[in-house]
């Protein structure tokens, strides 16, 4: 570890130089953020960290407040504070790529002993960030100061051993304050709201400044919460699914947490299992044949204050960990609801469904879900689907009272207006989120096609320069303008840069306005993954939108989050819109939530199916007995799915009344069990190759 001292008194110089230890900000009445309203809590931080070159927002109206913040994005924060100090060398970390954003960042933190990694190379750089780790990593990079113990909070004893310190200290100082009820929320994790809220604090220490309470992320505030997930998981080499970051039980446990609201406690032993999987297997022999029981690191305080628990384990020789029985002997579980869940690789619960109710005579032991480890590893989405399931048919789900962990099925995502027909994007703009499809047109076809869409109350026209349609499609758009029908603000035009011009993105612009024939267009998009020059054609893009040619920017056809990352580090403005292959058998479960991050919305081209799929929808059982229930069409109900999925859809058609039938879906919502049967077609299965 270098000299934090020395590092700490080059902070306070910067800091004073640049005049962060001033008198409070005054109240702020316009952000310039369309996400942070001047009475939110975190306003005046959000603007005082942008204005002093800490913590800017996702894009140039946007703060992106309650995304998460990751360990890549506090390192970046944290040397951008300490003024950009000199750096030599390269980050020496499996996750962090050389031509990463925040390979210098990684690299800083790294060598200062400020974030260390994970001890096997790995900087975890899209791990999120917990409250427990945000302050050991300020006491670093603050020198590491001594604290006194101070008073406790209700949950003191869920705080690891090695941030107890740092705790104490950042509430000596005012930097970090509790949540209701005294509770730190040690694993809670932290929004960039929160972090901004943090780093004002912490860099304007000594100043009138009155700090709020801290407000946990949307969807993690556990006040009130009766629901404990306790979970024993273990990461290294795993049977069957290799080396893993993540074990196979706590993925399991963190969808359950997602969906329920509920508290993790991690059940870890004090003496770590190792890595190599035949060295574990062999210890865990030894524990069974000894019925040993396992010595626990940490404890459930306020057991008593639950009445839901979930209990996670992996299945070890044809049985539960050790530990895990270690666990179920020290806490009176009498009166709750258990719910066990395994992991495995084909031994499913393995009789301890029978051992947990044997153990928990006097509590009520509901059915386990017992889930292979490659299923929680390699297809989130079947994963999750197992787990909804699961939880639908315990009827937990149903004791659980409203809240942001458990919306219900037939509401959109948070940001989609089923009344007015519209989404905003992470750059502010509004969207319409159905719109009409021109791929396969004609020009002929195509402005016949957009001229009656605009006439029947669509305002998204989405078009290709590979389609070669972009002159119908503006004919289409004139014709309708003069006609009164509608004004060029009231349309969203959407057009796609083709991989054959992405060596010349300027020109390619240009002439997509010209064959459009407007002045702007409001959203272009790449087509198509490119890892040779995508990035360069991104950029080309970005300088548009700085010249009014274009308004908003995104991807097509970008179908991993690794690749989708990729583009992202290496350029400036987030992408508004992903369109991609979307539909009931293929619903982009793990992009979607991939997305939510970046406040990306996603946009589905073939919704209906596409060609060759597009009848075998609209005839299954499911999609039509759905219809009949509604008085609706097939295509209907699916483009209504779409929207209360979330999904952005531009169903393609030259027929005049299939394009009037597409848009009549806004009289009719489909019910939570309906979208549910919905979601149980997803055999995670694109009908293109392309």
């Amino acid at each position: 570890m270098k000299n934090i001292k020395r590092l700490y008194a080059i902070i306070l110089t910067l800091a004073l130089a640049m005049g962060l230890c001033v008198p409070a900000m005054a109240a702020v009445e316009d952000t310039g953020f369309s996400d942070v309203t001047a009475d939110t809590w975190y306003a005046e931080a959000a603007v005082w960290c942008r204005d002093n070159g800490i913590m800017s927002g996702i894009s140039g109206t946007a703060f992106s407040p309650n995304t998460t913040m990751t360990r890549a994005m506090l390192a970046a924060v944290l040397y951008r504070a300490a003024g950009s100090p000199a750096v030599t060398g390269s980050a020496d970390f499996s996750d962090v790529a050389a031509d990463a954003y925040y390979n210098r960042d990684a690299n800083w933190a790294s060598a200062n002993g400020i974030i260390s990694g994970y001890g096997n190379r790995r900087f975890g750089s899209n791990d999120p960030v917990t409250r427990e780790q945000i302050a050991a990593i300020l006491w670093r990079y603050d020198g590491s100061p001594a604290a006194g113990r101070g008073t406790d909070f209700a949950d003191e004893s869920s705080i690891a051993s090695y941030a107890g310190q740092a705790v104490d200290w950042a509430r000596a100082e005012g930097i970090i304050s509790g949540m209701d009820g005294n509770r730190f929320v040690p694993q809670g994790q932290a929004t960039r709201a929160q972090v901004a809220v943090i780093l004002h604090r912490y860099l304007t220490r000594g100043t009138a400044v009155t700090p709020p309470a801290d407000t946990p992320q949307p969807g993690h505030d556990t006040s009130g919460s009766k629901i404990l997930i306790a979970y024993f998981s273990r990461a290294g080499e795993n049977y069957n699914v290799g080396v893993v970051e993540k074990g196979n039980t706590a993925i399991v446990a963190e969808m359950i947490a997602e969906k329920t609201g509920g508290n993790l406690f991690e059940i870890r032993p004090t003496t770590p299992y190792p890595s190599d999987y035949n060295e574990m297997l062999e210890i865990a022999r030894q524990e069974s044949s000894q019925n040993a029981r396992p010595e626990m690191a940490d404890s459930v305080t306020n057991m008593a204050d639950y009445d839901v628990v979930f209990l996670g384990y992996p299945i070890w020789n044809g049985d539960m960990p050790m530990i895990v029985y270690n666990f179920l002997e020290t806490y009176d579980l009498s009166g709750k609801t258990v719910l066990p869940f395994s992991t495995n690789e084909g031994s499913g619960l393995a009789g301890t469904q029978g051992t947990i109710t044997s153990k928990c005579s006097n509590a009520t032991v509901l059915d386990g879900l017992a889930m292979r480890g490659q299923t929680a590893q390699n297809d989130r989405s079947a994963a999750e689907q197992a787990v909804e399931s699961w939880l639908k048919d315990s009827g937990i789900l149903d004791r659980i009272p409203s809240t942001p962990n458990t919306p219900s099925q037939n509401t959109s995502s948070t940001d989609f207006d089923l009344k007015k027909g519209t989404v905003t994007l992470n750059n502010g703009i509004e969207m319409p989120i159905l719109g009409i499809g021109t791929y396969t047109l004609s020009n002929q076809q195509a402005e016949n096609s957009v001229y009656w869409a605009l006439r029947d109350g669509y305002r998204l026209i989405d078009t290709a320069r590979i389609y070669g349609n972009e002159e119908g499609v503006g004919r289409g758009i004139q014709r309708a303008i003069d006609e009164g029908l509608v004004t060029r603000e009231e349309i969203f035009v959407t057009t796609k840069m083709w991989t054959s011009d992405f060596g010349n993105g300027a020109a390619a612009i240009d002439a997509s306005l010209r064959r459009l024939n407007l002045d702007y267009i409001d959203l272009m998009i790449l087509h198509h993954s490119q890892p040779s020059n995508d990035v360069d054609a991104y950029k080309s893009m970005e300088q548009a939108v700085s010249e009014g040619k274009l308004r908003s920017i995104g991807l097509s056809n970008y179908y991993t989050a690794e690749d989708f990352d990729r583009l992202v580090n290496a350029t400036t403005i987030t992408p508004a819109l992903l369109q991609n292959e979307t539909h009931p058998h293929y619903q982009s479960t793990a992009m979607k939530e991939h997305l939510k991050q970046y406040g990306t919305v996603l946009e589905s081209w073939f919704p209906l199916g596409g060609r060759g799929h597009t009848q075998e929808l609209f005839n299954d059982p499911t999609i039509s007995s759905i219809a009949a229930a509604h008085g609706k069409t097939s295509a209907q109900v699916l483009l209504r799915w779409h929207l209360q999925a979330g999904n952005i859809a531009i169903p393609g058609s030259s027929n005049e009344a299939h394009i009037a039938e597409n848009f009549d879906i806004f009289d009719f919502e489909l019910t939570d069990a309906e979208m549910q049967r919905i979601a149980a077609m997803d055999q995670n299965r694109r009908h293109a190759s392309y």
